[in-house]
């Protein structure tokens, strides 16, 4: 019975010695993660050009919320863009973060959630997409290119 307490407490300690290397190497994991993260996010500020943007699947308004439930004008003009050009949207990076901090993989999301009505850099976008679209430009990376000039941090023109 003795010997069994024994291995016990063996065992025990063993497993104890494994946490602190067990809990290093996330911690290491996390660090090289967030460096990796934070370095991309530096270039492409420092680029000024956006990461290509992985499309959400889908290139319909249906998520868009109605652009009637907002009461200022931008506000509804962004909304009724989104649900003018979706598929559009649904191509182009947004340079106010929310691919960060909401996890967007494209502008379209932004306009499926009340985060675009408070953002000016998301309603701003839209805004000039659309003006490229009405201007007959379908190449998606000459509209991310003109975004690019216009919204990227440090360039912001509104």
């Amino acid at each position: 019975m003795g010997r069994s307490k024994t291995t016990r407490k063996t065992r025990t300690a063993h497993q104890r010695s494994r946490v602190p290397w067990i809990l290093g190497a996330l911690a290491l994991s996390a660090l090289v993660i967030l460096a990796t993260v934070v370095y991309a996010k530096e270039y492409r500020f420092r680029s000024g050009h956006a990461p290509v943007v992985e499309p959400t699947g889908r290139s319909n308004a249906s998520g868009v919320l109605d652009p009637t439930r907002f009461r200022e004008r931008r506000q509804q003009e962004a909304y009724a863009v989104a649900q003018q050009i979706p598929a559009v949207l649904n191509q182009l990076y947004c340079w106010c973060g929310c691919k960060e901090h909401s996890g967007h993989r494209a502008l379209l999301e932004c306009f499926e959630s009340e985060h675009a009505a408070q953002c000016v850099v998301c309603m701003g976008e839209a805004m000039l997409a659309r003006t490229m679209v009405r201007q007959g430009v379908t190449d998606i990376r000459a509209i991310q290119d003109a975004i690019d000039q216009s919204w990227t941090p440090g360039r912001r023109t509104s």
